[in-house]
């Protein structure tokens, strides 16, 4: 988490962040104002999903929009909505970010926390794997240990059962999980895939991450890396891109379904999607992948052919092509420019992306969303700008772009938690202070608010 930074901005990011749109932020039944957002990016009109008030910094990402369209799955710091409802403040379990459901909303008022806003905690049920770690059984406890990137996978309205699908921490690391949870305080879940050297008491420790689904839902991309000693970089392999055949997840706990790479190995391997047809995978990797030198991540394409996929296992690097070629200049970071997290439009012609490349004629270096043609044949274009950090967006159904965002909260939103805390004053204390005086208590409250830029995360819906 970042540390606070001053809340004395250029004029110019309050002109900017003034023109934002919360629909929704009052009860009244009156239409709120829209104003459009033209500032460096695209015009459109600004949603903030989660409005908590609370002053813990907490940071909610990983958002994904239910196939439906009524929740956003998400992951949230565990102190957000305690895993335990015993929590006394010191388990060792609480940075352990957990996965939440909340409604999406088109106006809502702010409230003090995300449970009072509607959103609810996925509580996974306790699990046995058999010879997990040479173990005879191994018991996972999953309620309060780490997850992360979770993604939905089906919903079938009739049958009443929704399944996601997410990353969760074992002894030997990080592993891919499937979850019921049309019940969410009783989640059943099954791993996807495990490694062979998991039934062994010594082997590779091995860690997936960030899994995508192909739309046709038959095979899950994602990245692998392994060490012989946990935290060794010494005996650490580089990260490859594998995919999952869906056919055979789950068999035998997950021992024996079918995986295999599509990349070569490479030092920086991140954030997988695939196109709508689902015959190429877009990705991050480090320069290496093209055979350079350098610090930073650029983005690729790979073909992916599911005919013979499904017969044998595919070749390495199937076509692969470069999509962005960063140009660095003096003040750029030492440690490189990050472009990741790809995804295609929806008519396939564009890929949006999260870039810490510099904005136009700025030096900003935090995370916006650009987009690019999906042949790279043109250079990129920002697509959506906070001067904040944004990141984890994805495309909806109806075009909009859901983010998460350290921009804090909107200046429509401040405006009225500021009257709300000047009204609650003076209903307590409007005997004993004077309006100038009540009205600093409320600018207080409004200050303590606005410190949140770049200290809390959150969700937001972004349409042009």
């Amino acid at each position: 988490m970042k540390r606070m930074r001053s809340c004395f901005l250029p004029l110019a990011y309050f002109l900017l962040m003034a023109a934002f749109i919360l629909s929704g932020c009052t009860s009244k039944e009156d239409p709120a104002e829209s104003l459009a957002v033209c500032g460096n990016h695209a015009c459109g009109d600004l949603v903030m999903v989660t409005a908590d008030t609370s002053s813990e910094g907490f940071h909610y990402l990983n958002p994904s929009l239910s196939p439906d369209g009524n929740q956003i799955l998400f992951t949230a710091d565990w102190t957000a909505i305690p895993a335990d409802d015993k929590y006394n403040e010191d388990d060792w379990h609480t940075n352990h970010r957990q996965m939440a459901l909340i409604p999406l909303q088109e106006r809502f008022e702010p409230e003090k926390s995300l449970r009072d806003q509607g959103a609810v905690l996925l509580r996974l049920r306790e699990m046995s794997i058999p010879k997990f770690a040479g173990m005879g059984e191994h018991l996972n406890q999953a309620i309060n240990d780490r997850k992360g990137d979770p993604i939905w996978e089906e919903q079938n309205s009739e049958e009443g059962n929704t399944h996601i699908i997410f990353r969760l921490e074992l002894s030997r690391g990080y592993r891919l999980f499937r979850a019921e949870i049309s019940n969410p305080d009783l989640c059943d879940l099954t791993p996807l895939y495990l490694e062979p050297a998991d039934s062994l008491s010594s082997g590779m420790y091995y860690q997936h991450f960030e899994p995508a689904l192909s739309p046709d839902g038959n095979w899950l991309a994602f990245t692998r890396s392994s060490c012989l000693i946990p935290d060794s970089l010494e005996t650490c392999t580089q990260i490859e891109l594998m995919v999952l055949e869906m056919e055979t997840a789950g068999e035998n706990f997950g021992y024996e379904a079918r995986a295999f790479p599509v990349t070569s190995q490479s030092s920086r391997i991140e954030r997988p999607n695939w196109s709508r047809d689902g015959r190429k995978i877009v990705f991050s990797s480090g320069l290496d992948m093209a055979g350079e030198t350098g610090w930073g991540t650029e983005l690729f394409t790979i073909d992916f052919d599911p005919d013979s996929a499904a017969e044998e296992d595919p070749i390495l690097d199937n076509n692969l092509n470069r999509l962005t070629f960063t140009d660095y200049r003096d003040g750029d970071p030492i440690v490189g420019i990050s472009n990741t997290s790809p995804f295609y439009s929806h008519d396939g012609s564009e890929i949006f992306f999260v870039s810490s490349r510099r904005l136009p004629t700025t030096t900003h270096h935090d995370r916006n969303i650009w987009k690019i043609p999906a042949d790279g044949s043109l250079d990129p274009e920002v697509y959506f700008f906070t001067r904040s950090d944004d990141v984890d967006a994805s495309l909806n159904p109806d075009g909009s772009l859901l983010v998460s965002s350290q921009l804090g909260f909107t200046t429509e939103i401040l405006i009225q938690l500021e009257e709300e805390a000047y009204q609650r004053a003076k209903q307590l204390q409007g005997d004993e202070l004077t309006i100038l005086e009540l009205r600093t208590l409320a600018s207080d409250e409004r200050h303590v608010l606005e410190m949140f830029e770049d200290v809390m995360s959150h969700l937001y819906v972004f349409r042009k």
